[in-house]
């Protein structure tokens, strides 16, 4: 058996809790993080050409392309909560994080790698959909699509805060 001095022993140890605190950081998001780079500028050109007036029949971008490095990271991001389930109470359960306010509803909707669906563990009381909120959680490459929009994440939130 090899007997470690308490020095060595005690830097492993450090280096260790430092290496698992690291692993726990939450990343700060911005939406264009969640679509591959060759992408936004695609869609960002695209956005300029939409027609707001609501005369126009607008051709919706559309990609579920992710980002595979975010699969599973802690991550915080602003948006904006478009309900989608509520329990028998009217508490908040599921939702769509949308990188704009009316984004949802707006035509037309943003492409599924600019939408995160929101699963909360417990419901929370309703929410105001005009305020922007910080969604903070496990981030997940996982399409999700109902009669709302497309996702091509998830999340699994453990904190929904005023931003």
């Amino acid at each position: 058996m090899i007997r470690l001095p308490h020095s060595i022993v005690f830097f492993c140890a450090l280096l260790m809790g430092v290496a698992a605190v690291a692993n726990d950081e939450i990343r700060e998001l911005e939406w264009l993080d969640l679509m591959p780079e060759d992408e936004a500028k695609v869609w960002m050109d695209a956005s300029n050409q939409v027609d707001h007036t609501g005369f126009g029949d607008p051709e919706a971008f559309q990609s579920f392309r992710t980002v595979g490095e975010l699969d599973g990271q802690n991550v915080k991001i602003p948006g904006f909560v478009v309900p989608i389930e509520t329990d028998g109470e009217g508490n908040l359960k599921e939702f769509f994080l949308v990188p704009y306010f009316g984004a949802c509803i707006h035509v037309p909707p943003p492409p599924a790698n600019q939408l995160i669906y929101g699963r909360l563990e417990e419901p929370i009381p309703m929410v105001n959909i005009w305020d922007a909120f910080w969604m903070e959680g496990q981030l997940n490459i996982e399409d999700v699509s109902n009669e709302t929009a497309a996702s091509a994440y998830t999340m699994d939130v453990s904190s929904l805060t005023l931003y």
